[in-house]
């Protein structure tokens, strides 16, 4: 008996949740179509809730149908398109309305819509969902509204997709970038004229949009890459010699979209109008492709910058090796320039001044993502470490380990760098009350002849005990008050 007790107990105890979690998206959403949960609250119960699981709920099988929620929102004047994906408001694209559509709130109509309107119910349920995936500001979230505004059972909501989408701008361009370029012509005219009245349908202009999220800004260099953006061509090119690593990354895998592949779907062709209303006597194709427009920039960049000549009827030019010549010689260029920062950095050191030269090198670090001689630059970061040690400033201490590993991994002082950073990172716990141990032992592990890290370790190890003997003492105490409390029952019974 006390070992079936004990073995449940366990077992309930292992079952049991970490930690109470929220409530997820199909629970919200089923109160909210039985009512008892109103659309505003239901935004804000639905937040925390994952992308994907609200983009799910948006594709649940509903117990209305499109036609009973499309006179749903008939019934509040909002602006529905047909079966077809037209909009039936023929004023719609007039200043007064265009404005009059950004303030116009869905759900406050739809709570005081007629109750027994067919659908309601689903309706509010789906603008609620919609709400909570702009209010998460995530790209993904912007691709799931792209999506549910041309999905069968939600384009009825095309209108509030589009504010929406608006509202999230910028983190929205990349995705109506890509539908913007669409090959299905509803889908790419809908992302176009969201990006016209975001004033984002530029691509220059959508990049400057990006200029304070380094991640937002590699998204969109990337939708452009993806999508082949022709009206991008120059505009990505523009961006390979970026000062931030990441972003000028991006930037030449866009590019190396462009000029790699198999080749683009030739422009449709046509014989022109002439002076005096005569036909060319040739067919015209009526615009350039990606690839055509990419081929243009990329001569004219390579003669400003190589000095390379493309004469007119020269041979075919091997786009791919070209950007790559263009790429080394930004990199060489930039190398100069962080060959110099170093040298002066390491003049600095020889000096006597070592914060002017970790100041250089940080400056590098921030603004390349490496340091030139990088074994040399790990040696300057241990020596300010060690110094930092000494004066058992340890959170600095354990930055500068850290940083001579991060430019360094592989070199001769990356054991020393680890090994340092763990043992300054376990005396920052230390002196915060905290147990380091742990990170003693590993800085031992790394270096067995770390005499401190050896000292402190060993200097830890009896306090380290101590939590588990406390814990293993109460742990004991309520076992036998649990079986003190089964022979209390058994001798009742008896």
């Amino acid at each position: 008996m006390r070992r079936v007790l004990l073995a449940l107990l366990v077992s309930i105890a292992a079952a049991a949740p970490a930690s109470a979690g929220g409530r997820d998206a199909s629970a919200v959403v089923a109160d909210l179509t039985s009512g008892k949960v109103a659309g505003p609250a239901a935004v804000t119960e639905l937040a925390g809730v994952p992308v994907a699981d609200l983009a799910a709920q948006l594709k649940r099988t509903r117990t209305s149908t499109v036609d009973q929620r499309r006179q749903v929102l008939r019934a509040i004047k909002a602006s529905v398109p047909d079966a077809s994906g037209k909009f039936e408001t023929p004023s719609r694209q007039k200043a007064d309305q265009v404005r009059a559509d950004d303030t116009f709130d869905w759900l406050a109509e739809l709570a005081g819509a007629d109750a027994g309107l067919a659908g309601r119910a689903d309706v509010i349920a789906d603008v609620a969902i919609l709400r909570a995936l702009a209010a998460t500001n995530d790209r993904d979230a912007a691709t799931a509204i792209v999506d549910a505004a041309f999905a069968p059972d939600t384009m009825i909501y095309r209108d509030e997709c589009g504010r929406r989408l608006r509202a999230m701008a910028p983190q929205s361009l990349p995705a109506l970038t890509i539908a913007s370029q669409s090959s299905e012509t509803p889908r790419a005219r809908y992302a176009t004229y969201q990006l016209e009245r975001l004033d984002r349908q530029e691509p220059g202009k959508a990049m400057i949009a990006t200029a304070a999220d380094e991640d937002l800004r590699v998204a969109q260099l990337r939708a452009f890459g993806a999508s082949h953006h022709r009206e991008a061509v120059a505009t990505v090119l523009k961006f390979v010699d970026d000062g931030a690593p990441r972003v000028r990354a991006a930037a030449r895998a866009a590019w190396l979209d462009y000029v790699t592949g198999p080749p683009p779907k030739p422009a449709p062709r046509k014989r022109l109008q002439l002076p005096g209303g005569k036909l060319a006597a040739k067919e015209t194709p009526l615009w350039l492709t990606y690839r055509e427009l990419a081929t243009i920039e990329l001569k004219r960049t390579a003669e400003d910058v190589l000095g390379d000549v493309f004469p007119a009827d020269g041979p075919a030019v091997d786009l791919a090796a070209l950007s790559q010549r263009l790429f080394d010689h930004y990199d060489a260029e930039r190398a100069k320039i962080d060959d110099a920062a170093f040298a002066a950095a390491k003049a600095k050191v020889d000096a006597g001044d070592l914060p002017g030269a970790i100041a250089e090198f940080d400056r590098l670090l921030a603004t390349t993502g490496r340091i030139p001689h990088p074994t040399e630059a790990a040696a300057i970061y241990l020596t300010l470490a060690q110094s930092l040690e000494r004066d058992a400033k340890w959170d600095g201490a354990a930055t500068a380990y850290g940083k001579a590993l991060g430019i360094d991994p592989a070199g001769s002082h990356a054991v020393d760098a680890e090994a340092g950073r763990e043992f300054a990172l376990g005396k920052a716990l230390e002196a915060a009350g905290k147990d380091g141990s742990a990170n003693f032992r590993r800085a031992v592990a790394l270096k067995p002849d770390y005499a401190p890290a050896k000292a402190a370790a060993a200097a830890a190890e009896p306090t380290r005990h101590k939590p588990w003997m406390l814990y293993g003492g109460a742990g004991l105490a309520s076992l036998a008050a649990l079986f003190g409390v089964l022979g209390f029952v058994r001798r009742r019974r008896r």
